[in-house]
């Protein structure tokens, strides 16, 4: 069955959901930096070989997106940062942007949560009071001069509408009602701005719970069209309170992309495992990862 009505079972297979993604779609990924990042959805698009995508990720993004970057995946993004963090750039993201391979749209977090907010509001454009008397006025096209309605001079970016959001949480039910462990960073925004919303989880929770603990959904069912039961499923990203981040396979995968290897572990991590139970196992396994140590910079 399909839809968002709130008694619609939506659990999917990984594959099944991301049949929606197509080559030249608006997509937006979810998650901060390497924390509660959709990995294996994208791991799965790049399998599939997506091409042309128009990709917008939420502020700040990391590792999902450079994959993506250097897979070939992606002809136009709107980026305010991607970096990782302490590890350092981001250099498939660096590469094509100087290559110009990929169309980097220049924008910051101010201009683009604000054309996402005009989307949520029915609006054509949403003002932005943040960056008045900055130079972005004449960097950026989403930073269109404007003024309120007391003629208070404002940025008013245009309204930007994702055709499809892959995001990442800890728990959902099989009616889509998603609850985040820990911030849930801009994905409520991405899912309300998006015209189909996937959200992968670690774990598929009994509807009961949900209700018990209403405080506790980030995600209301009606804002998801897709969820997938996918252990592990932010790896080698963080999952808040479920797992850390993997530091060794985000500097294995900095140092492969250094040597212009990237396509040795796109064979070995992508290409490799048949789904994301080979994965997993291919990462070390339940017990390596259960036993991932938060590491503080």
């Amino acid at each position: 069955m399909t839809g968002r009505s709130g008694r619609t079972a939506k659990v999917r297979d990984l594959d099944d959901a991301l049949a929606v993604v197509t080559d030249g779609c608006v997509l937006a990924v979810g998650g901060l930096w390497f924390h509660n990042a959709p990995s294996a959805a994208v791991r799965a698009l790049v399998k599939r070989g997506v091409q042309n995508l128009e990709l917008l990720t939420a502020p700040p993004s990391s590792f999902t997106t450079d994959l993506l970057v250097g897979a070939g995946c992606v002809r136009r993004a709107y980026l305010p940062h991607v970096s990782f963090e302490h590890l350092g750039l981001a250099p498939n993201v660096r590469r094509a942007v100087e290559a110009g391979s990929v169309e980097l749209v220049e924008c910051d977090e101010a201009t683009l949560l604000g054309g996402l907010m005009a989307t949520l509001e029915g609006l054509p454009e949403h003002p932005v009071l943040s960056l008045k008397g900055t130079d972005h006025l004449h960097s950026s096209p989403l930073a269109r001069p404007g003024r309120l309605s007391d003629g208070t001079p404002a940025l008013v970016p245009p309204a930007l509408r994702p055709d499809v959001a892959l995001l990442h949480a800890q728990q959902g039910d099989r009616f889509g009602n998603i609850r985040h462990w820990g911030a849930p960073f801009c994905d409520p925004v991405l899912a309300k701005a998006a015209r189909h919303v996937i959200v992968t989880v670690d774990e598929i929770v009994d509807n009961a719970l949900v209700r018990a603990e209403p405080h506790r959904t980030t995600l209301p069912s009606y804002l998801v069209d897709a969820v997938v039961e996918v252990p592990f499923g932010a790896h080698p990203c963080s999952s808040h309170g479920r797992y850390p981040h993997d530091e060794e396979h985000l500097a294995g995968y900095l140092a492969d992309c250094a040597r212009g290897e990237l396509a040795t572990y796109l064979a070995r991590w992508v290409d490799g495992p048949a789904g994301p139970a080979e994965y997993v196992a291919a990462a070390g396994g339940t017990a390596r990862l259960d036993a991932l140590e938060e590491v503080v910079a």
